[in-house]
């Protein structure tokens, strides 16, 4: 119990610091515009391009995962702020998962491990959570409770060991950049992939992104809503 506990306390420092980081470098570069005014969607289009990618959609996102791959269905996912887009923040989020496309292509089977974490991560976190309140509520400590804190843990674990998948989806995108003349000075660039490496690393938090969703769906116009 205390093994899963302590690795479950890891995971989550871990997403936490993730998530910070990711959401302080996202604010800063969304106040930056690139000068061509590319589009999120034209960006992540661009880039399957020049990779020689076809048949993969790019639509607006909605519901708990707006930014996503999806490798069954071939299509990328954008929130629509990111969607029709020219900001920094935007243009990285959608070089990320252009570059999940590319792992795709390649036949790179640790996307579709990272993909089963995400899911994992973003719908069974609020089950678990209220899981876990009524089992103490009910003072079940030592039945059920053990074992919620066992399949949270594993998740989260699952969660953090599967981040160098989105590590490596930002450095295929960055290669394919390179060869691509879409900035016109460098701090656009730097602005960019700076976004595109907070955003690798930003563990999934599932109860974040779902109270973010909540946000997004029922309060529209609240202030300071998360990406």
């Amino acid at each position: 119990m205390q093994f899963f506990l302590l690795l479950f306390l890891i995971a989550l420092t871990g997403t936490l610091w993730g998530r910070s980081r990711f959401l302080k470098i996202y604010g800063q570069e969304s106040l930056n515009h690139l000068s061509s005014g590319v589009t999120g969607a034209e960006f992540a289009e661009a880039i399957l391009k020049r990779a020689g990618l076809g048949g993969i959609a790019i639509a607006k996102g909605r519901g708990v995962l707006p930014d996503f791959y999806d490798p069954e269905q071939r299509r990328i996912s954008l929130a629509p702020q990111h969607f029709g887009a020219a900001t920094y923040s935007a243009l990285a989020l959608a070089a990320l998962q252009a570059g999940k496309a590319l792992q795709h292509a390649a036949g790179h089977r640790p996307l579709l491990w990272r993909v089963a974490a995400v899911r994992a991560s973003v719908f069974l976190s609020p089950c678990l959570l209220f899981l876990g309140i009524v089992t103490l509520a009910l003072g079940m400590t030592k039945t059920v409770f053990p074992l919620v804190i066992l399949t949270w843990s594993l998740i989260a674990f699952w969660n953090l060991i599967t981040v160098p998948t989105e590590v490596d989806a930002g450095i295929r995108a960055k290669r394919v950049l390179d060869e691509m003349n879409v900035f016109r000075n460098l701090d656009e660039r730097i602005g960019i992939e700076k976004v595109i490496g907070a955003a690798s690393t930003a563990h999934i938090d599932g109860l974040s992104l779902v109270g973010s969703w909540l946000t997004r769906t029922f309060l529209p116009n609240a202030p300071g809503k998360t990406p």
